[in-house]
């Protein structure tokens, strides 16, 4: 999502709150145990225009979607170039959201008119359409077995593709709160990697349990291009290439996008 949502501090505060805490102002501050690093792998285009809702990289190709009314699409992306290959334009009813693709199905998820679309991933072809009753859509990825939504809180649904019924819900905690805004998702290896709206945070989310086990802070990534872009809009948009081991990353309106990996961070000697 969104036009804005205003993120309490709150939120702010629980994502980063092991940063913050000192308790002797002459003491080190504490190590934020959950805390991941990232190293940029390779820098490149991004179309501008796209106000990334959805992001994933299928059998190699880079599948983007983007949101608002009169300016969503799903395409298949040239990550050199940025240029579009292949795309589906939705009706101007239609606000775009998350897309995921398993079985050679392509989903995708509206924004609050509670409809997503199927899609042969091969043709790009409608093959049908399905509801849900989550008051919106937000991000979408799969399990290997059944699809997984957010909703902008903190709930993940879990889809099964075979009549798109629900099977589970899932909720997402940090420090033992809950953790609204949950946005786009990707699936890795029994965790699910989330961006955070309105924030430059991507949370670690461990599928079996809803706990964030790890966090990393992208505001250097979001400062570097606010530097020269002044007017793009926040971090969305994750994708795990898994030839490469890293994750391709962007935002809404961003004139480019990152790859990179994200590891621990490196132990300093005592």
């Amino acid at each position: 999502m969104k036009y804005s949502l205003f993120l309490s501090a709150a939120l702010l505060f629980l994502l980063a709150a092991s940063c913050t805490k000192n308790s002797n102002a002459d003491s080190e501050a504490p190590v934020d145990t959950l805390a991941l690093s990232y190293s940029v792998l390779k820098t490149l285009p991004h179309d501008q225009e796209a106000y990334t809702e959805g992001l994933l990289i299928d059998k190699g190709k880079v599948l983007e979607s983007t949101g608002l009314n009169g300016k969503s699409w799903v395409a298949e992306v040239d990550p050199g170039t940025g240029v579009h290959t292949k795309k589906i334009v939705l009706d101007g009813q239609y606000f775009g959201e998350g897309i995921s693709v398993i079985n050679n199905k392509l989903y995708q998820l509206t924004y609050r008119t509670g409809v997503g679309f199927i899609y042969n991933a091969t043709t790009y072809k409608q093959i049908g359409e399905f509801k849900f009753s989550n008051a919106e859509g937000w991000g979408m990825t799969h399990d290997n077995k059944n699809l997984i939504m957010s909703d902008g809180t903190e709930k993940l649904t879990y889809l099964d593709t075979a009549n798109l019924s629900v099977v589970r819900t899932l909720t997402v905690t940090n420090e033992g709160q809950k953790l609204k805004n949950v946005n786009e998702l990707e699936y890795v290896d029994g965790y699910i990697y989330a961006n955070v709206y309105e924030t430059s945070w991507i949370v670690k989310i461990d599928a079996a349990s809803g706990k964030v086990v790890g966090r990393v802070d992208l505001s250097p990534l979001t400062e570097e291009v606010r530097r020269m872009y002044p007017n793009i809009d926040y971090l969305n948009g994750i994708a795990y290439d898994v030839n490469s081991k890293a994750f391709l990353v962007t935002g809404k309106n961003w004139p480019k996008a990152f790859l990179i990996r994200i590891q621990k961070p490196a132990v300093a000697n005592p």
